[in-house]
């Protein structure tokens, strides 16, 4: 599992709903019909976290994790957020499950209070490829740990370069959308002037 610091300094966004904004934009797309796939497989979700910024700690007084689930196989997968021993199911958000090549990915993400940025979270995922048929629990640590404060600790190259990892794969992401998108469009123009040659012989 990857995980990568300041995902809003990444995006160049200081507030969560412009990410989610950036985000559902780059995720959308038509879902296309299933490819099957070899029982021997490992077809579980793949998770890549990210860790809220300084930057929106300091300005908002909140922190957002996010949670990147990618290739997983079939689309069905259920995911709910809970603080590491607690109980009570979170109030989170959830992007569109979307289709990439054979495979399938989703994103949610939980923003939590200043008060309980101490605390650990954990993303629940149930999806029955699972391993064991247990569901996955992927843990957030406390932003007030010394295990988030490591980053900080990096040198200044080392943090280029992982944002520079992030900042290529969500740029991937969009350019396959957009190749998508234009797919789509060129099928349903493509089908309504065919409707309109028959309407008109």
């Amino acid at each position: 599992m990857a995980t990568f610091p300041s995902f809003f300094f990444v995006l160049g966004g200081s507030k969560p709903y412009n990410v989610c904004v950036s985000l559902i934009i780059v995720l959308t797309a038509t879902p296309i019909s299933p490819t099957a796939k070899s029982p021997d497989e490992d077809t579980s979700p793949k998770p890549t976290i990210f860790l809220p910024s300084n930057a929106e700690r300091k300005l908002h007084k909140a922190g957002t994790y996010l949670c990147l689930l990618e290739d997983f196989f079939p689309d069905v997968i259920k995911i709910d957020w809970k603080e590491k021993n607690g109980r009570v199911i979170l109030k989170s958000q959830q992007g569109d499950t979307m289709k990439i090549k054979d495979t399938y990915m989703k994103y949610t993400w939980l923003t939590v209070r200043e008060d309980s940025m101490g605390k650990e979270h954990k993303c629940i995922v149930k999806h029955e490829k699972n391993k064991g048929g247990v569901d996955q629990e992927i843990l957030f640590p406390s932003i007030n740990t010394g295990e988030t404060n490591r980053w900080l600790l990096l040198d200044p190259l080392q943090l280029q370069l992982v944002n520079t990892s992030a900042y290529y794969t969500y740029l991937l992401l969009l350019v396959k959308s957009v190749v998508y998108t234009v797919i789509t469009a060129i099928c349903l123009l493509g089908r309504a002037a065919l409707c309109d040659n028959g309407k008109s012989s």
